[in-house]
């Protein structure tokens, strides 16, 4: 059974299908699917910052070279857009193409991607090369990376996982109010999408996610 742990924080943001989260270093940004839009949010205030317009939302966000990264369409792309004016900068396919791609976070590592239908988590290069992959246990609907540990969302079983990222051994999992999609780590909470009740929800995590 999953150690259940409380929200520390929630804001309440307009929209019916939450999706993705990521941490620009300023704000909180989640994608929203109905409308096919992704918003900037003040964490603190809870203020909405900035909208720009995404078509055919799906699932999963994150940030790199200073472009919003989102998984868009039908057959998953990974599509890049400048976070201040909306255009596209550019595409690329899902990497395994026809499955379900969920999870998405880049770091300095490269890129990690979390396969809902395959339970697996990738780790590709900006070539698209795959440096690592491997097996998790639950249906990974969002994807956050810290200092040390991968963490993902299960969507239907209301859970976060933790994940050493060395040996890729699952380690704990909390269970969190609502339904958890969008993962994202701030350098101190772990933030996620709660589907159900359309918030993004802080939690902490001690000893664990901490710098």
């Amino acid at each position: 059974m999953p150690l259940l742990v409380n929200t520390v924080r929630d804001i309440r943001v307009r929209g019916l299908q939450l999706c993705g989260l990521t941490w620009s270093g300023d704000y909180l940004w989640y994608s929203e699917a109905y409308s096919g839009r992704i918003c900037a949010i003040d964490p603190v205030s809870g203020t909405a910052a900035h909208t720009v317009p995404c078509a055919q939302v799906r699932t999963d966000l994150t940030t790199v070279d200073g472009n919003l990264l989102q998984v868009a369409t039908a057959e998953r792309v990974l599509r890049a857009i400048d976070p201040d004016t909306g255009e596209v900068a550019y595409e690329f396919a899902n990497p395994r193409p026809g499955k379900k791609l969920c999870g998405l976070e880049a770091t300095r590592e490269g890129l990690w991607l979390g396969y809902e239908d395959l339970r697996r988590v990738d780790l590709r290069d900006r070539d698209g090369t795959l440096l690592r992959t491997f097996a998790i246990s639950r249906a990974v609907a969002g994807l956050t990376v810290t200092d040390r540990y991968l963490l993902y969302a299960d969507h239907a079983g209301a859970s976060l996982t933790v994940v050493d990222i060395v040996t890729g051994r699952e380690l704990v999992s909390y269970g969190v109010v609502g339904n958890p999609t969008g993962l994202t780590w701030d350098g101190e909470l772990v933030w996620y999408c709660d589907h159900r009740d359309l918030r993004l929800c802080a939690v902490a995590l001690p000893g664990l996610v901490q710098r």
